[in-house]
């Protein structure tokens, strides 16, 4: 059965939500702040792919990480900088990034706003 989630947010309070999204806040060391929002996955019964939202506060990150699956990213909002297998790129938004399996790879936060990106992953990833 088809869903949609209602966006409950206030972009000029910095709030990004969406009515009965799965919403986790990491709050290790490593990536202190960054809230990731499941748009559309299990919780959905979608068959295929899990849709993310991802908000990294000004100067945060995600994890520096490798894993087998691939990922599709859209900039929304702010300005990132993604290394991938050692390289830099800059980000902005509307800017898209495919991400092959095995490439070890990370998205910082380099503007003065918090930076927000959808992150698309197959449903065999799980919620990495």
């Amino acid at each position: 059965m088809s869903k949609i989630h209602p966006f409950t947010g206030q972009p000029s309070e910095d709030l990004f939500t969406w009515e009965n999204a799965e919403r986790q806040i990491f709050t290790n060391d490593d990536v202190k702040g960054v809230v990731k929002n499941v748009l559309v996955g299990p919780q959905d019964d979608a068959p295929n792919f899990i849709i993310r939202f991802f908000q990294v506060p000004v100067g945060g990150s995600t994890f520096d990480h490798a894993h087998p699956h691939e990922h599709g990213i859209l900039i929304l909002h702010g300005k990132a900088q993604i290394e991938i297998e050692n390289k830099k790129f800059d980000l902005a938004p509307y800017d898209s990034v495919f991400v092959s399996g095995n490439d070890r790879h990370q998205i910082i936060n380099v503007g003065e706003t918090s930076l927000g990106f959808i992150c698309v992953i197959p449903l065999e990833a799980g919620e990495s």
